[in-house]
């Protein structure tokens, strides 16, 4: 019985090694395959997408001509956008000019105003003191004499003057600060 399996052993293992050796190439086969492998990349890379070398060439000439005339549209937006810069460069210089003749003015009708003020008796100025605007006051007051300043002060309306001396107070250089809601600001 051994011998029995053994011989089927040896029969399973011939029929194994012949199909083994139908399927595998010879080594003739083998080489002939290998400068077919060697050839196949050597045509992609000279045809990829298949296409010749003279058609690859006008496609690059072509994205080459579409890259210049964006790059001179580019060149032209620039020079837009530089032209717009230097004008509102020029606008600005202006209105920096205007605000500054706005600013000298301005002082100088407050000082006009504080010298017309201070040369009125307290009763006459504080009358007038109670119907300008909080700010212009602010502006009048910062300019006068504290001595006479405060004599206008005594005879205005006490929530006016209260307002007055808020912003004198909390003022921060060339406007007053906002004095929150008091009934001075309101009015």
């Amino acid at each position: 019985m051994k011998a029995k399996i053994l011989l089927g052993l040896v029969i399973i293992n011939l029929a194994f090694i012949g199909i083994y050796l139908a399927v595998r190439p010879t080594p003739v086969a083998a080489g002939n395959n290998v400068p077919q492998a060697k050839e196949q990349p050597q045509q992609q890379i000279q045809q990829p997408f298949g296409l010749n070398t003279s058609d690859q060439l006008e496609i690059l000439r072509q994205k080459e001509e579409r890259l210049k005339a964006r790059e001179m549209e580019l060149k032209e937006l620039e020079q837009q956008v530089q032209g717009k810069i230097k004008r509102l460069e020029d606008v600005e210089a202006a209105i920096k000019s205007d605000l500054a003749s706005y600013k000298f003015v301005s002082g100088e009708r407050i000082k006009h105003l504080v010298k017309i003020y201070s040369s009125m008796k307290p009763g006459a100025a504080a009358n007038l003191m109670n119907n300008l605007d909080t700010d212009v006051a602010v502006e009048v007051f910062l300019g006068m004499k504290g001595d006479i300043a405060g004599s206008i002060l005594s005879y205005m309306e006490p929530v006016k003057a209260a307002g007055i001396t808020q912003r004198l107070v909390s003022y921060r250089g060339g406007s007053a600060a906002p004095a929150g809601n008091t009934a001075a600001s309101q009015q």
